[in-house]
């Protein structure tokens, strides 16, 4: 954050602030008073500073603020150039020139004045480090509270080590959630075994990086968390996070919302019983999941946790359960599941989407659950991912 904003909230009056508070650069910040040139060690130079903010600890870079001895003294407005097409040309020299590709980063122009400041909020990689393959350059920087500066071969060997498993101990703290659910040692505990549907959203730059949101931050969005499906429900603190259940002498789902921003959203509603038989809702459950998953993403989003963020979707007590699909649109019933756990293969969601739409992330989750009931695919969704509908 800055200035204790999210991005979409930073605005002109936070530039303002930043200047007339003499804000200091550091390992989170920096000011650029001129436009990077087209020249080759120019868009060099914009690499080297934006690598080294993701293999470091993310920050902001701040284009039309000058500074003097490191502190911001002056709004200096872009003028004169057309700043729509810059923040284009920007993009495009980060796409092509950094590898592995940086997940998340973001720009936007702030009008001050007669012109514009550009900023560009560049994440901590869960995924460093990362290198500069412009023009042939090979070359690996970070930052310090001295600024940029390039690593040592120790300091990339660490950072190859130290990261690289940060989506393993994402998956291994899915999968340890899940054993304290059936332990009902969850959140809160839950009837199991009348079957339940799980989903993990765990933004993986925070998990690695062990960074802690306030719970004020979280009690803001508590709405964006309704537990999946519930009308009604009660938030309180936790020693987890934030949590929010439904239910009265027996809980019938939860939403987790953990200090480092994973969400753990639970369901005992969702394997319904018909003629002797349990079936999975074929319709009710994509539904329910995009619906939740379009809320979570603009709770993540407001509390700034940082993409990407793995999606895993799990069901438990599911042996002998079937999918139920309208038998006018299937030859024969589908075969039931034989076992007692469902761990559907994870989702990445690179970046968060201002269209709020994550409909072919779900396509990919339910194409998955219908995988295995002997569906090549779900056809509720079309082939660009869109819902069609039943």
């Amino acid at each position: 954050m800055l200035l204790g904003k999210n991005f979409d909230e930073i605005d002109s009056a936070t530039i303002q602030a930043l200047v007339g508070a003499g804000a200091t650069e550091s390992v989170h910040l920096e000011f650029k008073r001129d436009p990077y040139g087209s020249a080759d060690s120019d868009k060099k130079e914009f690499l080297k500073d934006v690598s080294a903010f993701a293999n470091a600890l993310g920050g902001h870079l701040l284009i039309g603020v000058d500074e003097v001895d490191g502190a911001a003294s002056a709004v200096t407005p872009i003028v004169g150039i057309d700043v729509d097409k810059e923040l284009l040309r920007l993009e495009s020299v980060v796409r092509t020139g950094i590898e592995p590709a940086i997940v998340g980063v973001r720009m936007k122009r702030i009008q001050a004045g007669v012109g514009d400041v550009i900023v560009i909020q560049i994440p901590r990689s869960y995924n460093p480090p990362h290198r500069i393959i412009f023009k042939g350059s090979n070359r690996y920087h970070s930052r310090s509270s001295s600024g940029t500066y390039e690593l040592s071969l120790e300091e990339l060997r660490t950072l190859f080590g130290q990261f690289r498993s940060v989506e393993e101990r994402a998956k291994t703290f899915m999968r340890e959630r899940l054993l304290r659910v059936q332990a009902n040692d969850g959140a809160m505990p839950l009837p199991v075994e009348v079957g339940a549907m799980i989903m993990h959203l765990v933004p993986l730059p925070d998990f690695g990086s062990g960074r802690r949101h306030e719970l004020s931050e979280l009690r803001q969005q508590s709405m964006a968390f309704a537990p999946l499906g519930a009308s009604g429900y009660t938030p309180r603190v936790n020693l987890d996070g934030f949590l929010l259940y439904r239910g009265g002498p027996v809980c019938r789902g939860y939403t987790q919302v953990f200090r480092d921003g994973s969400v753990e959203a639970t369901s005992v509603s969702m394997i319904a019983e018909m003629d002797g038989r349990r079936l999975l809702p074929s319709v009710a459950v994509p539904e329910r999941i995009m619906q939740a998953l379009r809320s979570y993403m603009t709770g993540l989003r407001a509390i700034d946790a940082s993409s990407p963020i793995l999606l895993q979707v799990s069901f438990l007590a599911m042996n002998g359960v079937g999918l139920g699909i309208d038998p006018m649109r299937v030859l024969n019933p589908p075969p039931t599941y034989g076992r007692e756990e469902l761990h559907l293969p994870a989702s990445i969601i690179s970046e968060y989407r201002n269209d709020e739409d994550y409909q072919d992330v779900v396509a990919e989750q339910m194409d998955f659950l219908w995988n295995v009931f002997d569906f090549e695919r779900c056809f509720y969704f079309n082939s660009e991912g869109k819902w069609a509908g039943p």
